[in-house]
């Protein structure tokens, strides 16, 4: 039985095959990387292949951030490129190891300015209101594209 579970792990874990790969050269043109993913997904949709769509959308936002973050200490975090969900997920996750490790002092959160974005900004405004209803102490960077939240030995894990 248990040799059973394992190969169903098995085939689900090499079911999913990376079809998207994000260079540091991508980061450069956010709205080339995002239409690069959407026509990704609708090819997916196309060959009827949906449960490969939020997989490929979550590897996406990973090697985003993966490449953003590289050369940055765990005390900055960049959300540039992400889809706003995701940033949301890293923020709160980062903001959840500097509390579990007592961490007292400031996390610069990066969101640029959303000037890419179509419409209007999605990520800065959503990491305005996260900070908000998680009652941290906050301030907005004064050129408008980062945060600086300050955590303390007040701040509760985020759930």
């Amino acid at each position: 039985m248990f040799a059973v579970v394992l190969l169903v792990g098995a085939i689900l874990t090499y079911q999913f095959v990376r079809r998207l790969f994000v260079t540091k050269e991508d980061l450069e043109d956010v709205d080339s990387l995002h239409e690069k993913l959407n026509k990704e997904v609708n090819q997916l949709k196309k060959e009827k292949k949906y449960q490969l769509i939020k997989p490929t959308v979550d590897d996406f936002n990973s090697q985003i951030f993966q490449l953003s973050n590289k050369d940055r200490d765990k005390y900055t975090i960049d959300l540039h490129g992400l889809y706003s969900d995701h940033a949301i997920l890293e923020l709160k996750n980062r903001i959840n190891q500097l509390i579990k490790e007592k961490y007292k002092g400031k996390l610069l959160v990066i969101t640029g300015r959303g000037s890419h974005s179509v419409g209007e900004a999605k990520i800065k405004p959503r990491v305005n209101s996260f900070l908000k209803e998680n009652s941290l102490l906050f301030e907005e960077n004064s050129k408008g594209g980062a945060f600086i939240v300050y955590l303390s030995s007040q701040n509760v894990l985020l759930l």
